[in-house]
């Protein structure tokens, strides 16, 4: 006796695409609680980023492929009857790299003269010292007036800041695209 099993190609692709993304939905960029505020003449902030990584971007960071974190801030005048303001607008690069030699995670921040730099033992310390803003402080280009602010800020993994042969693997797998999108958040005074 003979049993023929028909099988719907298009149903299994779908089913295992969705498996696929799902192994890799618990990892993303969140920005968890950010506070927002004036400074004289600067806009600081305290809060954290949760940095969580996709087990192939976690496996490419264990061999030693530097990854670069983006931080973009926006900050807006809001307005009632026509649309915000843009004020200013900022663009943070943090950096992460796994030095096999020591066996420690190097973190830098900052370019130039301005860069800082520190080594932690483990991924889950270099990710959470990566995603604090504790320190941020970015100078502001005049004086705030008088109004409500607010501040957008998004997060993202830089995938041209990757070494080249690794870019179109990147590019197409939806693993390495890690991106919060915008948030905002109200400015304090």
């Amino acid at each position: 006796m003979r049993v023929s099993v028909k099988i719907d190609w298009r149903q299994f692709a779908l089913a295992a695409l969705a498996l696929a993304l799902l192994g890799e939905a618990a990892a993303d960029f969140k920005i968890a609680d950010v506070q927002p505020k004036f400074a004289e003449q600067s806009l600081t902030f305290a809060g954290n980023l949760e940095l969580g990584l996709s087990p192939s971007v976690e496996e490419a960071l264990a061999k030693g492929i530097p990854l670069e974190v983006v931080i973009d801030v926006r900050l807006y005048h809001q307005r009632r009857y026509l649309w915000d303001k843009k004020i200013a607008s900022w663009t943070l690069r943090r950096r992460i790299q796994y030095h096999a030699l020591s066996g420690q995670y190097l973190i830098s921040a900052g370019e130039g003269e301005a860069e800082t730099r520190e080594s932690l033992l483990t991924q889950q310390e270099a990710l959470k010292q990566l995603g604090s803003l504790s320190d941020l402080k970015l100078s502001l280009p005049e004086s705030p007036s008088e109004g409500a602010y607010s501040a957008d800020i998004r997060v993202s993994l830089d995938i041209e800041a990757l070494p080249t042969p690794l870019r179109p693997v990147a590019y197409t797998s939806f693993s390495w695209h890690l991106n919060s999108g915008w948030t905002s958040w109200k400015v304090a005074r």
